[in-house]
């Protein structure tokens, strides 16, 4: 489908909603009347507390109260929604799950979960297959080098946050059941007392799943899924604004698998990943905040297949991370940021290599704001890897007011590295010593406009990122090695209303010109368009609910050949029939269209669900 019927069909998608909810307005709330919309403060663009309307980096942030109301199960899901990123997956629940921001492949984007690094040591990428929303607060996305945040942010960081107990405690038990056999319950604990916060959760999920091989290549056979799934954060604070923060969070996944075009009836995968995040923070003066994190990150990944011996794999990967930060308020108008950490990545791969590789590190960034309509960031960091040497990143943003704030100019510029994976430096006939990182440099510039009265927002950006030094399978050696290059550009056109706290629609498209400049072919699994809609709506104090719209056309596949085009629209529905009783539905892939998001794996068609909320508030 062309880019103007995707848009087509994607606004008229959203028009039964959006004429609804102007049909209620009433004669007090016109269209033109200013609607107060708090400031959203983001974390991970700046690391350091700072209103989006003073950051010049483009930033997505899904927060909880949209996590609720879209109410989807796994975190990829939210995901799909963000202008700019892509998702692949290879079949359909549990199975291998990757992001790619702006062309970047998913070893080009950083995965932070309460500030731990969850990519794989091994390959480099985050497997989101297995990661729930589960105790989840919010979700920011940052697209473009990030040069404070050192390797693997070549592309953009994807920043997850666990929840804060908030006071007096609440208790949440959720039971769903839907088709292939669907089955989940999860149980949801948090409160605070006093000094004290707390936030707990629990779930389960099974189901059976779809064949993983796609059908017409000889798939038939269900290929199950299960997740465990536990979180838990604890706070407490001390002194005058001191805090502890403990985070720990596990996931573990276990998936029936086929080969590439071949029914397997005995292939299996288990992923155990699991994070450890121990923050403290103190005011030691008015203007210096200080920060000291312990965080760890850990992935078992165990293959079986009694039929194949290249089936069959044990590999653990460790990161172990001490950081230290100090925020100084030289004045009203000037922040300094300066971090050091200390990493140590170890793993193992039964039977084939067990190494460890040290990652020390420092940056420094100035926060400057020349007056209150201009903000402006440079930070520089230098990374020192034991095994591939050192790498210098730097970054600078910024972001101009005009207009009584209505319109903004924002824009940011920047390296960034990726140091060589364990597979690629230590694999057998593979791997090779000699590699040296992976860079990107990149740019981006937008224009974000609120029209009067605060309803309608736009924000159109345009990004330009070169990849280099890209490694990858060196026929002339038969070993890894530095031997491409890659280049990304393209827009992200966002619309937004907001009509108070009963209807609000995100409209975003993608235009993404990839290629591989030796072969001039644009970068498989990157679609060239990309529309997404998500409209949420709140039409009694009872009764809410989302629905989310996702258009993929132009791409192809890493053969080569061309890939289908694809729409999928998903629904969900809460009802607050009692103050205690919560049911709910929800539909994926609600006009069962069949595609692919990899060629040769299915994903679901049709997909129902029914559930009901036990709830203590």
């Amino acid at each position: 489908m062309k880019t103007t019927y995707v848009l087509a069909a994607t606004l008229a998608a959203s028009l039964p909603f959006f004429a609804a909810n102007l049909a209620a307005q009433t004669e007090e709330e016109k269209p033109t009347e200013e609607i107060v919309v708090d400031e959203e403060i983001v974390v991970s663009a700046n690391r350091y507390e700072t209103p989006i309307s003073q950051v010049g980096s483009s930033v997505t942030v899904i927060g909880l109260e949209e996590i609720k109301q879209r109410n989807q199960i796994f975190v990829q899901d939210y995901l799909r929604t963000i202008p700019g990123a892509d998702m692949t997956q290879t079949g359909g629940p549990g199975k291998t799950s990757s992001l790619q921001i702006r062309g970047g492949s998913s070893a080009q984007t950083l995965v932070l979960i309460d500030g731990v690094r969850v990519n794989s040591l091994t390959t480099g990428g985050f497997n989101f297959a297995n990661l729930t929303a589960d105790n989840i607060e919010r979700i920011e996305v940052l697209r473009g080098p990030q040069a404070t945040y050192g390797s693997e942010a070549m592309a953009g960081v994807v920043s997850i946050t666990t929840r804060r107990g908030e006071q007096g405690w609440k208790l949440n038990l959720t039971s769903e059941a839907g088709t292939h056999d669907h089955q989940r319950l999860a149980l949801g604990l948090s409160g605070a007392e006093g000094i004290f916060d707390y936030s707990l959760s629990l779930s389960d999920l099974s189901t059976d799943a779809v064949s993983h091989v796609s059908v017409p290549d000889g798939g038939g056979e269900d290929d199950p899924y299960d997740n465990q799934s536990y979180s838990a954060r604890f706070g407490v604070r001390f002194l005058e604004h001191g805090r502890v923060d403990l985070s720990i969070r596990s996931s573990e996944g276990d998936t029936s698998l086929d080969g590439f075009g071949v029914e397997d009836f005995n292939r299996s995968a288990v992923t155990d990943d699991e994070s450890f995040a121990l923050t403290v923070e103190k005011n030691f003066t008015s203007s210096w905040r200080q920060t000291f994190r312990l965080l760890q990150g850990e992935t078992h990944l165990v293959g079986t297949d009694p039929d194949s011996f290249f089936s069959n794999y044990d590999i653990t990967s460790e990161t172990r991370v001490f950081e230290a930060q100090a925020d100084v308020t030289l004045s009203d108008s000037n922040t300094l940021n300066i971090g050091y950490s200390s990493e140590d990545r170890d793993a193992l791969n039964g039977g084939t290599f067990e190494e460890s590789v040290d990652l020390d590190s420092w940056f420094v960034q100035d926060q400057w704001s020349a007056t209150d309509n201009v903000h402006l960031t440079a930070a520089i960091r230098r990374d020192d890897h034991s095994e591939s040497g050192s790498e210098t990143s730097v970054r600078v943003t910024g972001t101009a007011s005009f207009g009584g704030g209505r319109t903004r100019v924002h824009g940011s510029a920047g390296s960034a590295f990726r140091a060589p994976s364990f597979n690629e430096l230590y694999f057998p006939f593979f791997g090779n010593l000699d590699l040296v990182p992976e860079t990107s440099e990149g740019f981006d510039l937008g224009l974000h406009h609120h029209l009067e009265g605060n309803r309608w927002s736009f924000d159109l950006t345009y990004f330009d990122i070169d990849y280099n030094n890209l490694i990858g399978f060196d026929f002339a050696t038969f070993l890894a090695g530095n031997i491409a290059n890659a280049s990304s550009s393209g827009a992200e056109l966002t619309v937004g209303y907001r009509r108070g706290t009963d209807f609000s629609l995100d409209i975003s498209h993608t235009y993404n010109d990839t290629e591989d400049r030796a072969t001039g072919l644009p970068l498989p699994r990157r679609p060239k368009q990309g529309t997404t809609l998500v409209a949420r709506f709140a039409p009694t104090k009872t009764l809410d609910g989302a629905a989310i719209i996702t258009a993929v056309s132009d791409r192809i596949d890493s053969s080569g050949l061309e890939m289908d085009d694809y729409e999928r629209l998903d629904l969900s529905v809460r009802w607050a029939a009692l103050t205690w009783l919560r049911p709910f539905a929800r539909i994926e892939n609600a006009l069962d269209k069949d595609y692919e998001e990899v060629q040769g794996f299915t994903t679901p068609g049709v997909t129902f669900f029914l559930g009901v909320t036990l709830t203590r508030e």
